[in-house]
């Protein structure tokens, strides 16, 4: 049996005939889905509040979200509370919100209808009947704080409310809630307006948040808005002490120890109120020597002080306006004293990029009091960057916040023995680690033929940003590179060629590594030693330019010898009278003084200055050699008519020559003499320690013994000068012999 295939003409006709009565089926099934999901949506009244003596407010919510309603209208009516019919309306209001209130009639006695109509594009829908009963939907207002008073442990709260019905007063509830360092505690009571409340068992100087609503207790569902006032427990002094704690350093003076007091506030509630100030001080166990730091302000956590290296004893106090804490005790032991033992192990976790794990493990067999958990990072800036924590005797851990990444820290663990502290159990941990910032700095320890000793400074663990895994050389020539894995910080690279070779060293941590400065290091058959050389060479170098710096003066004199200069010469004038030959013998006697030669002859033969020098020997006229001279004291006698007059006395002889117009010496040259070998100087010889300048009278006695000799070339004698002798006695003039001939 075969069917046929409809022609195309029969299939169009077809197509024509149905297409507009299924277009027309689908609008009608269109317009009836709409309808009937419009049906379905759910609007309805949740609940209705009546404020006493203001309005009734519902609330509203429907199950689509996505409902575009253009307005809501609430009514709402007085029905009977039995039948809930006879609708009597109190009120109407439209809003685009969900939630509206009416004006409240002045009676809560009655039942209420309330229903809204929500106006959409699809048309409007209306909420089923919400029926309620007034007296079950009372809200009361907030209530008012009239009066607060607090005292140490007790806060005393007067309260009221506006407009109070004597129909609520034997239903109204009120509950209290008082918060401090997030700690609320709280409590429903019952209680009529303007009386007071009693709050008891509070924490002295402790800031409280206290609040106050009221309920109708007909209506418990609904509790009035809170009324909150702030205020602060009366303070009583600290009820425990600070947590105490110490760094030991060396000092720079002997004998002495940089002991720093660190310390934590007193923890809430002990502290019973703002702490003012602090008190540290340390007494010597063995002496009356006391330290103290004085009233320390209450932002102050640390205090140093310069104590001996005997024990002592450390109290802390804390003092706020009601009086000071019980003081907190730390025993420092002296430093020749054994040390306690530490923790038997310690371990460290990393949680996170700002947290570590502390973990640790007690000694056997001990008998501690607590623990303290001491942090800082590396490098530290002392005591001032120490973190530290004190704990109970059965904590075996702490969970450490607020750290970096790729910082180290040092951690220790500090166990306590009462009032004395054991030694600490270190470790270095970083919460993670990073690349170093910086490679390794190399040395060239030596070079050989073939052979390159090395050497590298670690990097310090601030710039390793983590634990060093190994060290890796690379070394490069004529563009073949090599290198050498290594953990140590020293290293030979041996079998190398001659040449020219580029050398640096890289540090690695587990994340990644960090190359240092690269070097050039010759290497030959030669082995020459470059940096000898260099210093060989440098070293010559200052010597050739120091040797003559320090030489100038002598070379100066040798290239260009001092002249003397005859014109200024002092010896202007030279005599050749020999004096000496001048004078004639004259016989000592025992009835007078010697006469004395006449003026005229006298200082014609003193015809010259002497010239005086160091005591050197000088080779005399006609080639005969003399000594030196004494030279005796000298005054200066001026003359009257300029003639010489001669004084004589038992014991002395004076000649008076004429005034001298200028200095015959320099002032240096005044009072120096030159003697003979072996001379001795006569007993009544004396000296004139300041001789004047101007009446300046030299005096020159020599010896003309047995044959007399002519000293005109080695005596120079001031014209305007004659000698001053003093004698000895009456027989003998000092320093002239007795045989000595005198020529008239």
């Amino acid at each position: 049996m075969s069917r046929r295939k409809p022609s195309q003409a029969g299939l169009l006709l077809w197509r024509t005939a149905v297409t507009p009565s299924v277009l027309l089926w689908m609008y009608v099934m269109n317009t009836f889905l709409n309808t009937a999901a419009a049906a379905s949506l759910t609007l309805a009244i949740t609940q209705c509040v009546i404020l006493r003596y203001s309005n009734i407010t519902c609330y509203w919510e429907t199950s689509d979200h996505h409902l575009n309603a253009s307005n809501y209208k609430l009514q709402i009516n007085i029905t009977n509370c039995d039948s809930k019919e006879n609708f009597n309306v109190v009120g109407v209001c439209d809003t685009r919100g969900s939630n509206c209130a009416v004006q409240h009639i002045n009676s809560e006695l009655l039942c209420f209808r309330a229903d809204v109509l929500a106006d959409t594009h699809t048309g409007s829908i209306r909420s089923p009947p919400y029926f309620f009963i007034g007296l079950k939907s009372v809200k009361l207002p907030p209530p008012q704080i009239k009066h607060l008073k607090s005292s140490a442990r007790c806060l005393h709260v007067v309260w009221g409310m506006k407009r109070f019905p004597k129909d609520v007063k034997n239903h109204i509830r009120l509950q209290v809630e008082f918060t401090t360092h997030d700690q609320t505690r709280s409590q429903t009571v019952r209680a009529y307006s303007n009386e007071t409340l009693e709050l008891c068992d509070l924490h002295p100087g402790s800031k409280y948040t206290v609040r106050l609503r009221a309920q109708d207790d007909r209506a418990d569902a609904h509790w009035s808005s809170w009324t909150s006032i702030d205020t602060t427990t009366a303070e009583k002094a600290p009820s425990a002490a600070p947590r105490l704690w110490r760094h030991i350093q060396p000092a720079e003076e002997a004998g002495k120890r940089r002991l720093t007091l660190l310390w934590k506030p007193v923890s809430w509630p002990e502290v019973n109120g703002v702490v003012l100030s602090y008190s540290a001080s340390c007494r010597s166990e063995l002496d009356s020597s006391q330290w103290t730091c004085g009233a320390l302000n209450a932002s102050r956590s640390s205090c140093v002080l310069a104590v001996s290296t005997d024990p002592c004893h450390c109290n802390l106090t804390a003092t706020n306006s009601a009086g000071t804490s019980p003081p907190a005790h730390l025993y420092i032991p002296a430093h020749t004293d054994a040390e306690l033992p530490p923790p038997q192990s310690i371990s460290v976790t990393p949680l996170d990029d700002t947290r570590l794990k502390v973990e640790w493990t007690a000694a056997l067999n001990q008998s501690e009091s607590g623990f303290v958990l001491q942090w800082s990072s590396v490098p530290g800036s002392g005591p001032a960057s120490l973190h530290w924590e004190q704990m109970n005797k059965t904590a075996r851990s702490f969970n450490l916040t607020g750290l970096l990444p790729e910082v180290p820290y040092n951690l220790s663990v500090v166990k306590l023995y009462g009032r004395r502290a054991g030694s600490a159990k270190s470790v270095i941990a970083f919460t993670r680690e990073g690349a170093p910032s910086v490679g390794p700095k190399m040395t060239v320890l030596r070079t050989s033929s073939s052979v390159i000793i090395l050497q590298w400074e670690p990097v310090p663990l601030e710039k390793l940003h983590g634990f060093i895994q190994n060290y890796t050389v690379l070394y490069s020539i004529n563009g073949k590179s090599e290198k050498v894995c290594t953990r140590a910080e020293q290293i030979s690279l041996t079998g190398l060629t001659a040449g020219t070779y580029n050398i640096c060293v890289m540090a690695h941590t587990a994340v990644g590594g960090a190359a240092g400065p690269w070097h050039m290091v010759a290497v030959g058959l030669e082995d020459v030693q470059v940096i000898p050389i260099l210093l060989c060479s440098l070293l010559l170098s200052f010597l050739i330019l120091i040797i003559p710096l320090c030489l100038r003066v002598r070379i100066k004199q040798c290239l260009c010898p001092t002249v003397p200069d005859p014109s200024k010469s002092s010896l202007s004038v030279w005599s050749y009278t020999k004096p000496c030959q001048s004078w004639k013998k004259i016989p000592s006697t025992k009835t007078g003084p010697l006469p004395l030669p006449s003026q005229h002859k006298l200082t014609s033969t003193m015809s010259s200055i002497i010239s005086i020098g160091q005591a050197t020997s000088y080779q005399g006229y006609a080639e005969k050699d003399y000594d030196p001279i004494q030279v005796l004291s000298y005054h200066t006698v001026r003359h009257d008519d300029n003639e010489a007059e001669t004084k004589t006395n038992g014991t002395a002889t004076y000649l008076d020559p004429k005034p001298a117009p200028t200095q015959a010496f320099p002032k240096h040259l005044l009072n120096q003499s030159y003697t003979k070998p072996d001379q001795v100087l006569p007993a009544g010889f004396t000296e004139d320690l300041e001789p004047s300048s101007a009446d300046l009278l030299f005096d020159s006695l020599f010896s003309c013994e047995r044959n007399p000799v002519d000293l005109s070339g080695y005596i120079h004698v001031s014209q305007s000068y004659a000698p001053f002798a003093t004698t000895v006695d009456a027989y003998r003039t000092a320093g002239l012999p007795e045989d000595t001939n005198i020529t008239a």
